[in-house]
Order: C-alpha cells, then sequence, then structure tokens
C-alpha cells in the first residue's frame, strides 16, 4: 500500500480533495464529478492549501478518471450557477492528465530552474498560425496557482488515503484525531497517512501504529510552554522538530520531557506578585522559592528573555511615575525588601537593560531611588548609562545615584560637562523639580561646570522663545523667576554643602553602597541559566533524533532515491552539533550549508564520474562496479559533517557518518578502504603523511580529491587562465591540489599545440565543469568567452543552486542541466540562436509553418534538440571546448542533429488550445502533424439546482506513438475532422 500511493505521488497520479462532513454526504450516493488538486511530484510549486479548521479534512484519490483538466485553479464552483458551463470558465481546458504535468513542468522550468530570459510559449490559432513568443521583462515570481482536476467518478471506495501538508505547524496527535473522525464519519477503513510538501512536491506514507502513543498527545501540548521554560523560540522549536521525518519526530516526542507543569503555574503567581504593586509580598515570594521555584532565573516573557527581577524592576519604575501618596511609600518599603531577597538568591537583569537604556527621553518612567542603590550596590557599574538617565533621580538621599553620577563624569570631558549642564537647564519641556535641578547643577558645577553671561543670554533667548514668562515651569516657578534663581545659584554656589562638600558627599555615598552590598552577600557566580534544567540534559532528546541514521531506500547505491536521502539528511537540515544552538535564533536559516550545499556536492559527484571515465581511457585505473558506485556515494558524503563540526573533525566525521549508514550493503573491506580515503582526504595540505596507504586507497583518495577540489572553482571563481595545469597560482584556482597521475602530468605545457592528449582531453572537461558550475551556482567567470554571455543565460545560478537545496529529483536535474548545456552547443551549431528581438527577425520564425531557428523557452525548446544515444558522459563534458576529442560515432551522430535542425528548426509551442482552435479545420491539420487528435466529448456538469447536465466539448487527444514496424508517418490514413 505504501509503495502504491509513492508511485503514484512520484507519477502524477496522486489528486488531492479537500472536504467537510456536511459536504461529502453524497459518498452514500452513485458518486458525482468533483474538482480536485494534483500533488505535483518534484514540482516545487504550492498547490491549493487546505484549511487546518477542526472538522476539514484532505483525502487522496489514486489513478484519477477526469471530466476536465485544467492548468490551474478554474474556479468550478461557478458551474453552480444559473446557466454557467465549463465553456465560460477563463481558464482553458488541458488534453489529459499528462498535459498538466507536462504544462506545470514547463512552467516549473521558466519560474524555477530557467536559465532564459522568460518569453512566453506562443500560441496556435484558428487559422492554423501562431502567435509569436513575447518577452517578459522584469524578475518572475513563482506562480501561486494549482492545476484543477474534475474527476468522472468520485465515491467513497475512490479514497485511498488522508492527507496533510507537511509544513503546517500541528501537532501528529491531532492530525491522527482528524484522520479517526473522518474514518469514522464516512464509514472507511483505516486509511494511510500521507504527507505532501508543497516546496518540494515530495511525498511520505505513514500508518497509524508507525506514529501513535501514549505521551504524543501530552507532549505536543505542552511544547510550547517546554520550548519557553528552555528559553527557546517556540516557532523555532517546532519548526526544528518539522525537519525530522514524521515517524522519527513522534517517536523523539514519545519519550518523557524534562518539564514540570506545576512549575509553571508558580512562575505565574511570581508574575502577579511583582507586575502589581498593589500585589508586593516578600512572604509570599520567599514562599514561592522555598517550594522549589528558581526565582533567580530568566524565562521568555512576552517575547522577551526576563528573570523576575526584571519584571519588579519595571514596575517600580512605572509607579515612581505616580503621584506621591503614602501607600506608594508602603510600596517602595515592600519593593525593597522583594528586591533583596532576588538579589540575594542570585536574580540577574536581563530585559531591564536595554529598556533602561531607552529611558533617556521618558520623563514618566524612571528608576526610583531606593531601587537604585540595591541595583548599583549589586551590578555597578552600569557602563550604558549616561548623566540623561540619572537627571529625575535625586543626589541627596540616593548614594547610588552619586556613586554613578561619579563614575560618568569621570569619563567626559569640559566640554561634555558644560553640555550636560545646558540640557539640565532647559526646562521647556516636563523639567524635574526644582531641588532636584538644583543638586544636578551644583553637582555640575563641581566638575567644571560654568555658567557666564554668555549662557544666561542664551537661555533667556531660549526660553523666551520655547515658553511664555509667566508659565509655570518647576514647582511654582515661572521663566521670569527661573533665570534669577539660576543666576543666583551660580553665584552662591560655595554656600552650599553639597557643591562645598561634594567629595565627602561621594565618600559617604559610597560608603553605604558598599555598606549595602555586603548586607546582600552576593556572589559572583555570573549570569543565571534559563528556568529549566541546562542543556545538553534536557535538550538530549532533540540531539539524539538528529543524530540517528537515515533510512535509506531498499535499493541502496548511487541512485536519485539513495543520494536524496543522504541530502535531506546531512546537507538540508543541522547536524546534531548545530541542533541547540539553532534552537536559540528566532528563526531557522533557509540554507543549512552554504558553503558546502546540496549543488555543490552534485557537481562534485559528476566530476567523479567523468574523470573516472577519462582515467580508463588512458588506461591509468579500471574500478569494479561496485568500487564506483560506493566512491559516487562517498563523494556525495564527503560533506555530510561540514560546517557541523570543527574544520580539522569534518573528514572524520563524514567517513563515520558513511561507514554507519552503508554497512550491510557493500563489502565491510572495501567500506573500510573507502572511508580511510575520505579520512585522508586534506592530508597533502594538512602536512600529514600519506605513504601507508595501500594502491587502491590511494586511487579512491585521488579520485575524491579531483571531484571536490575541481569544484573549488565555486567559490574562487573561474579565471582567463583557467584550468592553469602548468602554474600555481598565489589566488584562485591551484591545479596543483588536484593530485593528477604523475606519470600523466610530467608533459604538461602551457603551449597550445604541444599539449598532451591527456592534457587536452583534461582541459575540454575541466571547462564543461566550469560551464556547470556557472549555470547552477555562483561562478564567477573571467574566461576570454563568459559561458552565460555565450549563450544569453541570465545570471540565476545562485538561485538555481538553492533550489537543489528543495528538489526531489537533484540528480535528474543536475544530468538536465549537463544534457542542456551539450544541447545548446548542437543548437548553436546549427545556427540556432537565442532570440531577444521582439519581431523575431534573427530567429526567422515562421507563423505559417509554426517554426523558429531560436530558442525563446528552455523547457520547450531545447527537449526538441536530441543527443547522441551512445554519448559518454566525459564526451557531454568536453564537447563545449573540443568536440574533436569526442569518438567518430558520437561524432556522427552530433553531424546529423545538426544537419536535421538546420532543416527543421525549433516547433513553436501550440500553447494552452482555445475552443475555436480545437473546432478550426487549419489548427486541426496542424496538430494532426503534430500527433494530436480533436474529439467531441459529452462532458457531464451540476447546474444550480443541482441537476446533471451535459456539455459537448472538442477535446484534444494524444495519439499513441507510432510503432518502429508501421508505416511512416506521412502514408498514415488521414483522418482530420472531429471524431465522435
Amino acid at each position: 500500500m505504501r509503495q502504491e500511493l509513492l508511485l503514484a505521488a512520484e507519477s502524477g497520479r496522486l489528486a488531492l480533495r479537500r472536504i467537510t462532513s456536511r459536504e461529502e454526504k453524497y459518498l452514500s450516493g452513485k458518486g458525482a464529478p468533483r474538482p480536485c488538486t494534483l500533488a505535483l511530484p518534484g514540482a516545487m510549486m504550492p498547490t491549493q492549501r487546505v484549511s487546518e479548521n477542526h472538522g476539514e479534512w484532505m483525502v487522496g484519490i489514486v489513478d484519477p478518471q477526469c471530466l476536465y483538466v485544467y492548468k490551474r485553479n478554474a474556479w468550478t464552483s461557478k458551474l453552480l450557477e444559473p446557466g454557467f458551463t465549463p465553456e465560460g470558465l477563463q481558464v482553458k481546458l488541458l488534453p489529459d492528465l499528462q498535459s498538466a504535468l507536462d504544462r506545470r513542468f514547463e512552467r516549473g522550468e521558466q519560474v524555477i530552474w530557467r536559465v532564459y530570459p522568460r518569453f512566453t510559449s506562443g500560441h496556435l490559432q484558428a487559422d492554423g498560425t501562431f502567435t509569436l513568443p513575447k518577452f517578459k521583462p522584469g524578475k518572475c515570481t513563482r506562480s501561486k496557482d494549482f492545476p484543477e482536476l474534475v474527476l468522472t467518478h468520485y465515491r467513497r471506495e475512490d479514497i485511498k488515503c488522508f492527507c496533510v501538508y507537511n509544513d503546517a505547524q500541528k501537532n501528529i496527535s491531532d492530525i491522527l484525531r482528524d484522520k479517526r473522525e473522518c474514518e469514522e464519519e464516512l464509514e472507511l477503513d483505516p486509511l494511510p497517512l500521507v504527507v505532501y510538501c508543497h516546496r518540494t512536491g515530495s511525498v511520505q506514507v505513514y500508518f497509524e501504529d508507525e506514529l501513535d502513543n501514549m505521551l504524543l498527545a501530552e507532549n505536543e501540548r505542552s511544547l510550547k510552554d517546554f520550548a519557553i521554560f528552555h528559553k527557546l523560540f517556540p516557532d523555532t522549536f517546532r519548526a526544528l522538530l518539522n525537519l525530522l521525518p514524521m515517524s522519527l519526530r513522534a517517536k523523539t516526542l514519545g519519550s518523557k520531557l524534562t518539564f514540570s507543569p506545576g512549575l509553571k503555574d508558580k512562575l505565574e503567581q511570581a508574575i502577579e506578585l511583582l507586575t502589581d504593586p498593589c500585589s508586593y509580598s516578600y512572604e509570599k515570594l520567599l514562599e514561592l522559592k522555598q517550594s522549589g521555584l528558581p526565582i533567580h532565573k530568566h524565562f521568555i516573557y512576552g517575547g522577551e528573555y526576563v528573570s523576575l527581577l526584571d519584571l519588579l524592576l519595571l514596575t517600580e519604575m512605572g509607579r515612581n511615575g505616580e503621584p506621591e501618596h503614602e501607600q506608594t511609600r508602603e510600596h517602595e518599603k515592600e519593593a525593597c525588601r522583594l528586591l533583596q531577597l532576588l538579589l540575594q538568591s542570585g536574580a540577574r537583569l536581563e530585559s531591564a537593560i536595554p529598556y533602561i537604556k531607552s529611558m533617556k527621553d521618558c520623563t514618566s518612567q524612571v528608576i526610583p531611588a531606593s531601587a537604585m542603590n540595591y541595583i548599583v550596590a549589586a551590578f555597578d557599574p552600569f557602563d550604558f548609562l549616561t548623566l540623561k538617565h540619572l537627571e529625575r533621580i535625586p543626589l541627596i538621599g540616593c548614594p547610588g545615584n552619586v556613586v554613578e553620577f561619579n563614575r560618568i563624569c569621570q569619563g567626559l570631558s569640559q566640554e561634555q560637562i558644560q553640555q550636560r549642564m545646558i540640557k539640565v537647564l532647559d526646562v521647556s519641556f516636563e523639567p524635574p523639580p526644582l531641588d532636584m535641578i538644583k543638586s544636578h547643577l551644583l553637582a555640575l558645577f563641581h566638575y567644571g561646570a560654568c555658567l557666564d553671561e554668555v549662557n544666561l543670554d542664551s537661555l533667556v533667548v531660549f526660553l523666551d522663545y520655547y515658553c511664555h514668562r509667566t508659565k509655570k515651569i518647576a514647582d511654582n516657578f515661572t521663566v521670569a523667576d527661573f533665570i534669577p534663581w539660576v543666576k543666583k545659584l551660580w553665584d552662591e554656589r560655595n554656600t552650599y554643602p553639597l557643591f562645598r562638600n561634594w567629595p565627602e558627599h561621594l565618600e559617604q555615598a559610597e560608603k553605604e553602597i558598599k555598606d549595602l552590598k555586603k548586607s546582600l552577600n552576593l556572589n559572583d557566580s555570573g549570569p543565571s541559566g534559563p528556568l529549566a534544567d541546562e542543556p545538553p540534559s534536557a535538550l538530549k532528546f532533540i540531539e539524539d533524533a538528529f543524530s540517528t541514521a537515515p533510512v535509506l531506500p531498499d535499493l541502496v547505491g548511487d541512485n536519485e532515491k539513495t543520494i536524496l536521502k543522504v541530502l535531506q539528511h546531512y546537507y538540508r537540515r543541522p547536524g546534531p552539533e548545530r541542533v541547540i544552538k539553532s534552537l536559540r535564533k528566532p528563526t531557522l536559516p533557509t540554507l543549512w550549508k552554504p558553503l558546502h550545499s546540496c549543488s555543490h556536492v552534485l557537481r562534485a559527484r559528476n566530476n567523479g564520474h567523468w574523470y573516472m571515465e577519462l582515467l580508463e581511457k588512458f588506461q591509468q585505473c579500471s574500478l569494479r562496479q561496485d568500487e564506483k558506485e560506493l566512491l559516487s556515494l562517498a563523494i556525495i558524503y564527503h560533506d555530510a559533517a561540514a560546517e557541523d563540526v570543527d574544520k580539522s573533525a569534518e573528514e572524520t566525521r563524514s567517513a563515520e557518518y558513511f561507514k554507519r549508514d552503508l554497512a550491510g550493503y557493500y563489502p565491510e573491506a572495501l567500506l573500510a578502504d573507502m572511508a580511510e580515503a575520505m579520512i585522508s582526504k586534506e592530508n597533502d595540505v594538512q602536512g600529514k603523511d600519506e605513504q601507508n596507504l595501500s594502491v587502491s586507497v590511494r586511487w579512491y583518495l585521488r579520485i575524491l580529491r579531483f571531484a571536490d577540489r575541481t569544484d573549488v572553482i565555486r567559490g574562487c571563481g573561474v579565471g582567463a587562465d583557467f584550468p592553469g595545469l602548468t602554474v600555481t597560482p598565489t589566488r584562485g584556482f591551484n591545479a596543483g591540489l588536484l593530485d593528477l597521475p604523475t606519470q600523466l602530468t610530467e608533459e604538461f605545457t602551457s603551449e597550445p599545440d604541444n599539449k598532451s592528449e591527456f592534457q587536452r582531453h583534461l582541459e575540454a572537461a575541466m571547462h564543461g565543469a566550469a560551464d556547470l558550475a556557472r549555470v547552477t551556482g555562483r561562478l564567477n567567470d573571467q574566461r576570454n568567452k563568459d559561458y552565460t554571455k555565450v549563450y544569453g543565460l541570465i545570471g540565476n545560478g545562485s538561485k538555481i543552486s538553492e533550489n537543489f537545496e528543495w528538489t526531489t529529483e537533484p540528480v535528474k536535474r543536475m544530468n538536465q542541466f549537463i544534457d542542456d548545456n551539450v544541447r545548446r552547443k548542437i543548437a548553436r551549431e546549427a545556427g540556432i540562436i537565442v532570440c531577444s528581438d521582439a519581431e523575431h527577425r534573427a530567429c526567422k520564425a515562421d507563423q505559417d509553418k509554426g517554426i523558429t531557428y531560436g530558442i525563446h523557452n528552455s523547457w520547450y525548446d531545447l527537449r526538441q534538440v536530441e543527443l547522441p544515444a551512445g554519448m559518454t558522459l566525459l564526451e557531454k563534458m568536453q564537447y563545449e571546448h573540443d568536440p574533436s576529442l569526442l569518438s567518430p560515432a558520437t561524432q556522427q551522430a552530433l553531424e546529423q542533429e545538426v544537419q536535421r535542425l538546420r532543416r527543421e528548426g525549433i516547433r513553436m509551442n501550440p500553447g494552452t488550445l482555445t475552443k475555436e482552435t480545437l473546432l478550426s479545420p487549419k489548427a486541426q491539420s496542424v496538430l494532426e502533424d503534430r500527433r494530436i487528435t480533436v474529439v467531441s466529448d459529452k462532458r457531464p456538469y451540476f447546474n444550480n439546482e443541482g441537476k446533471p447536465e451535459e456539455w459537448e466539448m472538442p477535446v484534444p487527444k494524444k495519439m499513441p506513438k507510432p510503432d518502429a514496424r508501421s508505416k511512416p508517418a506521412g502514408d498514415a490514413d488521414s483522418t482530420n475532422g472531429i471524431r465522435t
């Protein structure tokens, strides 16, 4: 059953339908046409999203028999409107289900994997001519539409699975609950669970006994609280868990979490206690501490990391802005007791510090004097504080402010002191009380601030401009009163004890703070941890889950499915060493290994393949099939631990993964030898001895190094002298590290006419590898002929490289780019150009014949260029740069294809056909030539009263490919016209 569903999804035969229990009552009858969407295999295109509301389900139908097929959502619900038929829908019909798949693949080629500037595909018209392709400038975003199918039959027994999207933030236990409700409501036997990914088009199939366990539901409901208490972002925690296969995630969450719900209740009591001054209670907080609440630890509250000390201080700052009365003085006393308890328990400030930093321009919330004394005693110095922060805290009766005021002034210049005095004199907007202004001015006078006639005149002008002279500014003072008062304060400053005895005042303040600190009995243990067990003990179960080996497919080998599993497990998610660090981030990265991406290892694999072919061609090394296969997998594994562990341990850890995962699939001795080659890959640059390696291991090592190091060009670029085999450049690509066979490299030369046969073969293939890297990655090309400029390609390599991180067809896609590079060369040899001319003069487009000698659509146009069946990978890599190196058979086949293209050109895409086109005899003749026939069919639909009606419509149908033994196409019986 699992294989049946996986094969259906891979071949585009799995349709998804969103249902509710209320709408599916007709299933009790004979069934009726209903619209659904298609699970697109490997398309990396979104389909219709299903609501996560309870009572809405999504089911799957295998091998859907379709009435109508649309390339995108046709809103067939409009068919229920009076008199509305499918003919009136804006979206046109496609011939069949395969056409929908082809259309989506074509669209995906243009939008996601495109290498050419985007053109429309053209269109067949009713008169038998074609509209010309039109250039679409600007950036193209990913299409948001989805194909819609209308099924011929849809009965209860057609439902083969229950479906969900794997990017949904939904608990597994909730998914299983919905599945059971759906099965019960529709009277179905237990269904398999299909998990479909929008972004990749991948499908996973599970059964209930693989997922459900006793603790799963309880633990999933506690995930948010668990994350918060472990200082984790809940969304990040959930997203990281979703990187695990659902079965492993269920098993991981089926273990007991280190989390106490009782701790949450106590913490909520403490938060309530400290965020309302009327609830302050030293005795209650002490009781919570004695009951086991670690009141010194921090936690997430309101989206921030905070401690109880933070909350109390912020509450006090808010209370300090309220009018003075007896109740607030009682609150201040209780706040001091609470501060003392928290500080003695080891509490530290977390979020209050940045909040205090932002208080420079706020007049309503200020640290109270009593609280200032405690935090200075506990945390002095506050390096971020300025005199602006302190201007509303008194210098008399607050030794903490005196100590901080002195510390700050000691680090200021005389000019800065003078500027601060001018700021204090600015009473134009909500000034502090007059006594506070007075104390700050006297202190600044002590540190060298000077008030002269110029300052006073400027102050008079300033206040006259911003304040009315009779306006009350501080206490009962008006502006008119303020100026003489300031002048008198300056003139008589020596009569004030605060100015005259400042050193003694400072000494007394420092003593009081020192005594307060001693009474708190503080230790210097550093910041406290989160309000939960510290990692890795509490979070070790996550590390263990990411340490689990991947479940490889039944047929392990150098194939698409095995490589996809390895890439998903080691390159598209973090290794166990990075899991905890990742959990501390608010969001997860898009690419987990930007320096060692999937596209890199796939190109390295390709390098290894053609290099082995080259070595065999020159009789240097002949490997058995199992050696080649395992060496290819070793190349895929070679960066499995990169960016997770220290650089010095990458090779060893990757080799450990390689041996662990493939044990039992290959001979143990061969695995060990290949792993030894992986571990020794960087020995030559690390100064380690390699003389103890066996001959076979030495060859594995050479091929592995060459494969990886050739793709180093992705980072350093390609210079004009690439590949530079005869020199060792100081920067960029170093050909001396390729570990080439010495017996073949002694004759290497930079003289073009004297190059050896091996050097010519090697250089041509390496240029092909550079072309491939130019198309599929971030490669800076400084060769005389930049590959993308030669062929009119867009610089989309970085985006294509990112797409390799998501596709379910990585090998197929890389092989496609290799083949397309060959197709481009063939087309160019045939005189077919990249057309960017709006009038299509250069590509000689013929609207009457529907042909062109230009490439407009990388998917449709290039696929008409046929590659020789016997062309080897090495030849594909060499063809662009030295066609003379190819075998005579391949050269002959290529020449035949070039001549065919010169004669026939590229056929223009007929596009999505309209009803008028399908009914036109001229258009039918063109379609007949392309092996597409038009039939008339009566299709049912339901009117607004729910009654079935029929609509006669023309439908294009693809003819079967002719048998090789049948007559030539031109001799076939003509069957133009509509068939019934």
